[in-house]
């Protein structure tokens, strides 16, 4: 008796995961639908990454100058 009842939790426990995991209702076109690579986004993409590096590199060595700076006037005195 123990068996059976074991048995059948265990199956409407996999039924209850099954139906957690089924991939049904808004969600579904999203992971079925395909979506071209255009490649000029991704080079205009990139593009604008590679500004933003080269402004944040520039702020990064501004301020690294700024402390020498003031560390050498500092240290002058």
């Amino acid at each position: 008796m123990n068996h059976v009842l074991i048995g059948l939790m265990g199956r409407a426990n996999q039924t209850r995961a099954h139906d957690r995991h089924n991939i049904e209702g808004p969600f579904k076109d999203a992971f079925v639908s395909k979506v071209r690579l255009n490649l000029n986004d991704l080079l205009k993409r990139r593009l604008e990454e590679k500004n933003m590096d080269k402004k944040t590199n520039l702020l990064i060595f501004s301020g690294a100058v700024a402390v020498a700076a003031v560390v050498g006037v500092i240290l002058s005195f």
